[in-house]
């Protein structure tokens, strides 16, 4: 089914709060702190001070050197950015001393060894089975534990899975619960799951640790976890993380959704209710299309969110997709509520449904993606959801579909509540249930390496070692941290003038810090799973209308000569973007970043593989440069000496592009050619950055070739959160810092963003995929064929493939010669050699022009040291569990007092 996977996200979060924080009322209610103890609420008008007997308290969560400090930092003059704020040197001691004496009186733990943070916002609910920001999940990573897992891999260049509730592998028991009989050898001890004989991967039995406690020491069975997912899917709470733990993605519990929704009437996507579809049901099925907010259907919210539509939120058109629909917008909006049974009376709708169904393509039940029906679920008993509790320190679990290895351990929903405790906690009050688990140190059990003995709202929580969890006796030389201190400290600066007097042992540094740190041997770069992009549609008739539409002798059509995209790209040194925009982002060179995993059951990353480093190497023209005696030694040498910056080649290539548009009529001698930009809003520092730094950029570049004077930049700032789509719906030319989020374990996936050919997902809707031809040499894909062989398809049918789809390849030296193939989901020896070719092939588009990582910064502090320099996927740098301390806590604070109070970090 043609289902969203994935959603476009913009730039990373400090981008987008920078766009925010410029904003302020003309007066605004300020609370004023003496240490923990609210004293007053003042009103301060805009360019008023406070009175002065506030001056140095907490403002909101803030300390602020003086009243100008504060004043600065709630005026809504963007350039007054509030993290620019500095305090005055021979303040610091002084300033510091109000954190200072609170963490002492609160906070200090005495000769142990404590690690003390801050964050800007604090966590509110930490109840795992509802909680749901990673703000909200801070405590709780602290406090609860996994059945599996991640820990570095035996030479520490990736993560493997290991036991950590669990003890040994999962066993596949699938024959247990089949629909067959008992035998000798396999008992059936259940029927009615709706498993095939024959099956595997279907159910599977967890064994856990027989010495799992509470804090208080209270014994955790297997009991007690199938408990706790009664609880999740309790139909009267409708916990919000119920469907993520147990049915949403590839972990499916049988059952749990039908539990869940048990009693709830109403009407839904006929998709999530009938599987089988019949004539009798066309009187009972509505069509819906066209609202876009409403729940009414998955199809509707998701896969069409990527078309046309107008201010009332109604679809008014299909871009280049409106022919294989075969409906019409008219013929849509007048069947949108009618029921199937009254389309099929009507000759012409009924031509239009079936034409709608067909394009669709997922035969007779394709039509319940297109409407609703009125449903009442039924009631349902919990034994017949998949958990079982089959001993004391045996679970079972009863899937729908077949799941396995990495992804098996990775999905195991090891939710834990304190059943007692959770039940005296529940509260009915008008028919809405609640529950306070989770949201003070009373309600918040711990089975994980730490308990929460601390919490204030909105100021500090405190966590020390919970010797009850078993991992502190199996590993006695590991979490040396005894103590772990957070405070919320909103302001940047603050953050940091309290990391240099020894306060806070980590800080993550803003864009204003950088000049001064971005070279300290303290300054760590974390990349992320995204890679930003700067994206074109060059979609040949819409960029025709646009340029008839924008006047005489204003041409568009240019962006659709590659050789154009290409200088575009060549011509923008990432480096210096980069350091004009975010500088604690790093220039990026491929569509993938650093941090995507090949070989999830590895924890291989795909930059590291031999096909990545090939597939990057030819993109960028170096593949024969790698060798003894020739210029780089090694292919990663090559690879660190990219810049993707050659001014003197964007300028032939501008040449080449002028000359190509005129000789194919795109464009006159007297042309100039006018590139609209998208930005956000008109205050986010980034996208205003960037803009002008492309504008200026790209005119420097055209001087001296043919396009000198001719190219010329507008922009349109108005898009907001309809970023992504203003291009797909071209009204804009060009976008950048875009991107996808998610799937760094599962790039086989991602890939199709880039390289499928489903308009909703590419930024580059006018590229048709099905029409690029892609080589791959690979081993193993055609049974028959004995080591690699090299192999052709295009572009989307690759795609389809790594998706688990059926394509037709033809060997590339004779494409007479066809074989349908079909890959296994865990055949990466396969896939990977696929994945590097789509990638290349992406890249050599020039649709999607790679720009920027999404990288952040932060200081190390002195106290402590990381396990591993290098951050790797799933284990980080070690994280709590490997940090190792050169100072305990009386020992710190007689060296920061013997440094003055200040510690140097430049």
């Amino acid at each position: 089914m043609k289902k969203l996977r994935l959603v476009a996200l913009l730039l990373v979060a400090i981008m987008v709060v920078t766009a925010l924080s410029a904003c302020a009322a003309l007066e605004r209610t300020v609370t004023v702190y003496n240490g923990e103890e609210k004293i007053a609420e003042v009103i301060v008008k805009k360019n008023k001070k406070l009175p002065t007997e506030y001056e140095g308290w907490f403002l909101d969560g803030n300390l602020y050197a003086t009243l100008e400090d504060y004043q600065k930092a709630n005026d809504d003059d963007a350039e007054n950015d509030p993290e620019a704020i500095k305090l005055d040197e021979f303040k610091v001691k002084e300033d510091m001393a109000v954190y200072g004496t609170f963490i002492e009186d609160k906070l200090a733990t005495g000769t142990g060894y404590t690690y003390t943070y801050a964050m800007d916002t604090f966590p509110t609910v930490w109840n795992p089975l509802v909680y749901q920001t990673a703000t909200d999940a801070e405590i709780l990573d602290y406090v609860s534990d996994g059945f599996y897992t991640f820990d570095y891999n035996e030479t520490k260049t990736g993560y493997q899975m290991v036991p950590a509730m669990a003890v040994g592998e999962p066993v596949d028991v699938t024959a247990q619960y089949a629909n067959v009989a008992a035998t000798e050898t396999s008992e059936a001890v259940d029927k009615g799951w709706g498993i095939e004989e024959g099956a595997q991967y279907r159910a599977w039995k967890i064994t856990i640790r027989n010495d799992l406690k509470w804090d208080d020491g209270t014994p955790i069975t297997a009991n007690d976890f199938v408990e706790s997912v009664k609880r999740l899917l309790d139909p009267a709470a409708q916990n919000s993380r119920a469907d993520d733990y147990t049915y949403a993605g590839k972990f499916v519990m049988h059952n749990a959704e039908l539990y869940l929704k048990q009693g709830m009437k109403g009407w839904f996507p006929a998709s999530d209710v009938k599987s089988t579809y019949t004539a009798e049901d066309d009187a009972a099925l509505k069509f819906e299309w066209f609202d876009k907010d409403s729940d009414a259907t998955a199809f509707f919210t998701d896969y069409l969110s990527g078309y046309d539509y107008d201010g009332t939120n109604c679809f008014s058109g299909f871009g280049s997709s409106e022919e294989s629909v075969g409906a019409t917008y008219a013929q849509l909006s007048a069947m949108s509520g009618m029921t199937i049974a009254e389309i099929k009376a009507n000759e012409e709708y009924a031509t239009a449904l079936a034409n709608l169904i067909t394009w669709w393509d997922e035969g007779a039940e394709g039509i319940f993606d297109f409407t609703i029906c009125e449903h009442t679920y039924p009631e349902l008993s919990f034994d017949k959801v998949g958990i079982k509790a089959v001993s004391d320190t045996e679970i079972v679990y009863i899937l729908d579909q077949e799941l396995k290895g990495f992804y098996l351990k990775y999905s195991l929903p090891g939710i834990l509540v304190k059943t007692s405790l959770y039940d005296s906690l529940a509260t009915t009050s008008g028919g809405v249930y609640s529950n306070s688990y989770g949201t003070t140190v009373a309600t918040t059990p711990s089975f994980g390496a730490y308990k929460l003995t601390y919490f204030q709202k909105n100021k500090s929580f405190k966590l020390e070692k919970n010797t009850e969890w078993y991992g502190h006796a199996d590993h006695p030389d590991l979490y040396q941290t005894t103590n772990v201190n957070v405070i919320r400290v909103a302001n940047a600066a603050t953050r940091l003038q309290m990391f240099l007097a020894g306060q806070l042992d980590s800080y993550g540094l803003t864009v204003n810090d950088m000049a001064e740190y971005q070279m300290s041997d303290y300054t760590y770069y974390t990349t992320g799973e995204s890679t930003f992009f700067m994206a074109l549609n060059p979609n040949l008739e819409v960029l025709e209308e646009k340029q008839e539409a924008a006047g005489t002798n204003i041409n568009k059509t240019i962006l659709t000569v590659k050789e154009f995209r290409q200088a575009l790209s060549f011509a923008l040194d990432r480096a210096k973007f980069a350091l004009a925009t975010s500088p604690t982002n790093n220039p990026s060179f491929a569509a993938f970043s650093t941090t995507i995993v090949a070989n999830p059951e590895t924890g291989e990353t795909y930059r590291a593989t031999e096909e990545a480093k090939d597939a990057v190497l030819a993109f960028w023209g170096l593949a024969d440069d790698v060798g003894e005696g020739k210029r780089y030694a090694t292919k990663d040498d090559a690879i660190a000496s990219i810049t993707g910056y050659d001014l003197a080649g964007a300028k032939t290539l501008f040449d080449a592009a002028y000359d190509k548009a005129i000789a194919e009529g795109l464009m006159d001698a007297d042309d100039v050619v006018e590139i609209k930009i998208g930005l956000p809003s008109a205050t986010a520092a980034f996208y205003t950055k960037g803009y002008d730094f492309l504008v200026n950029n790209y005119t420097e570049a055209v001087k001296g070739t043919k396009l000198e004077g001719k190219l010329t930049f507008s922009k349109d700032d108005t898009i907001g959160n309809g970023f992504g789509d203003a291009l797909r719906n071209n009204q804009v030319d060009l976008l950048f810092g875009v991107g996808f989020t998610g799937s760094a374990l599962d790039p086989y996936g991602l890939v199709g963003v880039y390289s499928g050919n489903d308009e909703s997902l590419r930024y580059d809707k006018g590229t048709d995929t099905t029409q690029i031809p892609v080589e791959v040499t690979v081993a193993g894909l055609v049974a028959e064929h004995e080591g690699a062989k090299t192999y052709t398809a295009s572009m989307d049918a690759w795609t389809k493939l790594l998706e688990g789809k059926q394509v037709t390849v033809a060997e590339a030296s004779d494409p007479t010669k066809t074989y349908t193939v079909k890959v296994d989901a865990e055949n990466y020896a396969v896939k990977l050699p696929i994945l590097a070719a789509i990638e290349k092939a992406v890249l050599e588009q020039y649709n999607m022009i790679p720009i920027i990582d999404d990288s952040r910064a932060s200081l190390k502090g002195q106290k402590y040291n990381y396990y591993t320099e290098d951050y790797i996927y799933g284990v980080g740098r070690g994280g709590i569990k490997y940090r190792t301390y050169n100072y305990n806590d009386s020992e710190w604070a007689a060296y920061v007092e013997s440094k003055g109070g200040i510690l140097n970090y430049k």
